[in-house]
């Protein structure tokens, strides 16, 4: 008598199902022709970010960029399907609020309900 032995695949962690989820998003984005790549039009390409920038956490439909904020660099929030800068924060803030320019009105914005 033999005995069958079925190997199964570990189940997906939390990381990989965050990464499926901002490449999802950025399909969308691509797909719908949104987003230049440029934060200075108020949109970013998640498949396409500017140099020294890199997706970093998504929550409730957005997405952050840090674009090194840990140096002074700008972090963004941007929408996920749309690629829109919903909020300016990180190195940017370094003068406080500048609502006339859309910079660090609210970090994090209001719908960024992840802690």
């Amino acid at each position: 008598m033999s005995v069958l032995t079925v190997k199964t695949q570990p189940a997906p962690s939390h990381r990989t199902a965050r990464r499926a989820t901002v490449l999802a998003a950025s399909l969308g984005l691509l797909l719908a022709g949104g987003g230049c790549g440029k934060a200075e039009d108020g949109y970013l390409n998640l498949l396409a970010l500017p140099e020294d920038c890199e997706v970093d956490k998504t929550c409730a439909g957005l997405v952050g960029v840090n674009c090194r904020s840990e140096v002074d660099g700008p972090y963004y929030y941007v929408e996920g399907l749309s690629g829109r800068i919903v909020a300016t924060c990180g190195g940017a803030c370094m003068l406080g609020p500048q609502p006339e320019q859309g910079l660090c009105v609210e970090c994090p914005p209001k719908e960024w309900t992840c802690k």
